[in-house]
């Protein structure tokens, strides 16, 4: 018997990391992070822009790593009751999405998730690290109205649609942990 693998996408900022702790610490589960696996962020931003240039194919994005880790798990004895994946693409990848038994889109509008994703790195920049931090926010707002923006309508329009579940990005991190588990818990 496998175990079913339970993805959780939204946009960059939108609550996908928090929600998979919070839900991998509640169920006492495993969970892997797209973050971890993925090389697409660490390319050059003219790279990025080409490749959304070309159509944005998210099968280009190599995730050999990921869909083993996940396979690996899922095959585990005894298996776990669920594995968490949190992950941008959700099934609009062909290889990872091919795996996943149930999607999870976290509706955050962008402007939310946008500021969320700010306030992040901005608590995380120590007080000797502002002139670095102040770069990093011009560079990544430049980059948001160049591309990153693109690449969240992108995103809603190829993994919303396949999500089982949508819940509300704007509800507070416990309410959305609540109301996640008792819609996975119904479904599997």
């Amino acid at each position: 018997m496998t175990a079913p693998i339970v993805a959780i996408s939204g946009h960059p900022g939108g609550g996908k990391t928090t929600l998979t702790r919070a839900l991998a610490g509640r169920l006492g589960v495993p969970s892997l992070h797209y973050d971890d696996y993925e090389t697409m962020t660490s390319r050059p931003p003219s790279e990025v822009r080409d490749w959304m240039a070309r159509g944005s194919d998210y099968d280009e994005i190599g995730l050999d790593r990921l869909v083993v880790a996940l396979t690996d798990l899922s095959r585990r004895t005894p298996a776990p009751k669920v594995i968490l994946l949190d992950t941008l693409l959700g099934r609009a990848h062909r290889q990872s999405g091919q795996i996943i038994d149930l999607l999870v889109w976290i509706d955050t509008p962008p402007d939310i998730a946008l500021a969320r994703k700010v306030a992040e790195a901005a608590a995380r920049a120590a007080p000797a690290e502002a002139s670095s931090f102040v770069g990093w926010l011009r560079s990544y707002l430049d980059h948001y109205q160049g591309f990153i923006s693109g690449s969240y309508m992108l995103q809603r329009e190829r993994v919303r649609p396949g999500a089982d579940i949508v819940l509300d990005g704007c509800l507070a991190p416990d309410e959305l942990a609540d109301l996640a588990l008792s819609s996975i818990l119904a479904r599997i």
